[in-house]
Parts: structure tokens; sequence; C-alpha cells
């Protein structure tokens, strides 16, 4: 039974792994959206024969795929789904309102939820003239929402927005001392887990205006590690429809006796 719960625990993982690499493939054209990046613990058995042929593989390259031996030894479960903040691609829009991060960095954005943070700089006006996001949230400066009483608004590198050549304000742009540690909230939105982890206000982030950053998804990338797991999946559910008619071999041996 133990090489059973070790197949079992490899096929949810598989799963999940499957769930992970959708997501991100949905998300190939959301602006602003960055990589899930599934991490593995595991416990298993010192391959001597199979040699993995993907990196999904790697949790499979143990003695359960040699039936008789090691079963017992093999465990694997998600560590944690960490994000890859790897800038994307940067593309001209030559819209005022839509502005790039271009380097490390967020913005800061207030919601009813509290302030949450993003690299999706697709930004629009309110009936109030407020600089928002197209979901209606205020976009933060550093004295608060940002309200535009003009027609050619300028943001420069540092973040400094000007309206018809007047500054009002700069944008309210953070990092954190551990982005590892944001949690996704959607609507490419994050948040701190801890409390500890709070945003910093920091004068290296530059912004590019007239530009947005598209998701850091790889296409390819995606694609191969979705055939690999589903090449894993495959090896796994044979090895169980094996491990099952061993079983039933054993208990009809059993009765003979």
């Amino acid at each position: 039974m133990s090489g059973i719960y070790s197949l079992v625990s490899a096929g949810k993982v598989l799963e999940k792994k499957m769930e992970i690499t959708t997501n991100n493939l949905t998300n190939v054209d959301t602006i602003g959206y960055k990589e899930d990046q599934p991490t593995f613990r595991e416990v298993l058995s010192t391959a001597n024969r199979v040699v993995p042929e993907s990196d999904e593989e790697l949790f499979l390259n143990h003695e359960y795929l040699d039936l008789y031996v090691g079963m017992d030894k093999s465990s694997v479960i998600i560590d944690e789904v960490g994000k890859n903040f790897a800038k994307g691609p940067m593309r001209f829009t030559d819209n005022a309102l839509d502005v790039a991060i271009d380097n490390e960095g967020f913005f800061t954005i207030a919601t009813p939820q509290g302030n949450r943070y993003t690299r999706t700089g697709q930004f629009t006006l309110d009936g109030k003239g407020e600089i928002v996001t197209h979901e209606g949230h205020p976009v933060l400066g550093q004295n608060g929402p940002i309200t535009v009483q003009g027609t050619v608004i300028e943001i420069d590198d540092d973040g400094q927005v000007h309206v018809d050549g007047q500054f009002v304000d700069k944008l309210n742009l953070v990092q954190f001392r551990d982005p590892d540690g944001l949690q996704k909230l959607g609507k490419s939105f994050y948040a701190p887990i801890g409390s500890d982890n709070v945003p910093v206000s920091s004068d290296e982030i530059k912004v590019r205006q007239g530009m947005v950053e598209e998701s850091n998804v790889s296409t390819v990338k995606e694609m191969v590690g979705m055939i690999g797991a589903n090449r894993a999946y495959e090896t796994v559910r044979k090895a169980m429809t094996t491990i099952d008619r061993l079983d039933e071999k054993a208990i009809s041996i059993s009765r003979m006796g």
C-alpha cells in the first residue's frame, strides 16, 4: 500500500502543476501578470536506472518505477507556489495614462480592503478627474489620490506627474524587502502576507509613460512543462495499474494457500 500512497502523492502534485500551468497560460496576455512557479519538497529514493526527461519528471526519478523495490521511500508535495517577478516585455501604446515600471517595484492602489500593489499600469480618469485603475480604484501619489485638472498629462521617469506643465504629485512607487512574501489577490493585485513586510518608497524605481509591461509568461516554456507533466502523469497512472494488478494476484495466491 505504501507504493500506492507514493503514487497518489505524485499524482496530486502533477494535478497542481497542471493547474498552475493552465493559469499561467490563461494570463499570457494579461498586462503586468507575473508567472507562478511551484516548488516541490520531496523525500525520494535515489534512482540508479532511470534518467528523468524533463524537470516535471524529476520527482518521478525514484524506485517506484521499479515496482519491486523502494516503494516505501517515496513522497513528494508542493512546497510553495512562488512568483517570478522578472520584468516582462515592454509594449509602446502612446497612451498618457499607460505607465510601465522599468525595474523592481509596484504602484500603490487604494481599495476598500486597504492599499494594494500592482505592476499593471493601465490607468484612466474617473468622473472627478482622479487617476484610477480600470476597476475605479484610485492610484495613489505621495499625497493621496492624484487629481488631474488640465489636458496634457506628463509622467517622468521618476514618477512625477505634471499637468499642463505644472507639478501635481509623484506616484507612490514602492518596493518590498521580501517580494516572495506577497500574496496574489486577483486583478493583478498583491498584498504582503506578514506585517513585517512593509512597502518602502524608493527613488530608484523608474517608469515609462506611454508603455505597458506585458506578462512575463513564456508560452513555449509553459507548453513544454504541460507536456512533461502529462507524460509524468501517464507514468503514474500505469504504475498504479500495475500495482493494483499485483495486489490482485497476491490476494488470489493467499486465498489458494
